[in-house]
């Protein structure tokens, strides 16, 4: 049966020397959930966000933050985004020594956690830690990088891990990061997701008008 999936807006694609501004935006248009890829110039090939940021945007905004670590040493990193006011921490699972500690310590700290695939890991790498995070993310792009194109191999995959949450009753959530467009999200949706990560697709142009008609999409 479908349903309605929440969005969340992606700020590496909101204006940099206005990210408050943005977010604010789209959060008066109603998204209330909100993701920032922190990554390092290692394991992708481009610099973005801190520490410093996520603290500074917590204390303008009660929205949820979803920071995503895709970067090497993370267990390390992990430690120095635990204060931040990060209501949600998602670490990147092909990069991440021993992910199932790192839950763990997300766990003891009262902070929400998330794995995050890159497209070309199989599966059974997902089913793995289904029952170990309160969310996977899927990743329909390769991370780091925004504006590329959604790979749609990776359907499958969000049609998976539904039916393997379905025959296991569990409350795993599904988010879906990377590449979505107007055209393509219901399909992501309508696979299985519950959470859809979307950078230009909210942040490019007039931002109500990008929530709203993604709204009518998706309703």
């Amino acid at each position: 049966m479908y349903k309605q999936p929440e969005l969340c807006g992606s700020l590496l694609a909101a204006n940099h020397a206005h990210i408050a501004r943005d977010l604010k935006t789209a959060a008066a248009a109603g998204i209330k959930r909100f993701h920032l890829d922190v990554t390092d110039g290692h394991y992708t090939a481009e610099i973005a966000f801190g520490v410093q940021l996520v603290r500074d945007l917590r204390k303008e905004t009660g929205a949820f933050l979803d920071v995503h670590l895709a970067l090497y040493n993370l267990p390390a990193v992990l430690d120095t985004f635990l204060d931040t006011g990060a209501d949600l921490i998602t670490l990147q699972y092909e990069s991440c020594a021993l992910p199932q500690r790192q839950l763990a310590k997300l766990r003891q700290r009262g902070i929400g956690s998330c794995l995050s695939f890159i497209p070309a890991t199989g599966f059974d790498r997902i089913e793995y830690f289904m029952d170990e995070a309160e969310v996977i993310s899927i990743l329909a792009v390769d991370p780091g990088i925004g504006g590329q194109v959604f790979i749609p191999k990776v359907l499958q995959k969000i049609e998976k891990a539904a039916a393997f949450r379905e025959n296991r009753g569990l409350k795993t959530r599904i988010a879906v990061d990377g590449g979505l467009t107007r055209e393509n999200c219901r399909r992501a949706a309508e696979a299985g997701a519950d959470i859809l990560i979307f950078g230009s697709g909210v942040f490019s142009g007039n931002i109500t008008e990008n929530i709203k008609t993604l709204e009518g999409i998706l309703r």
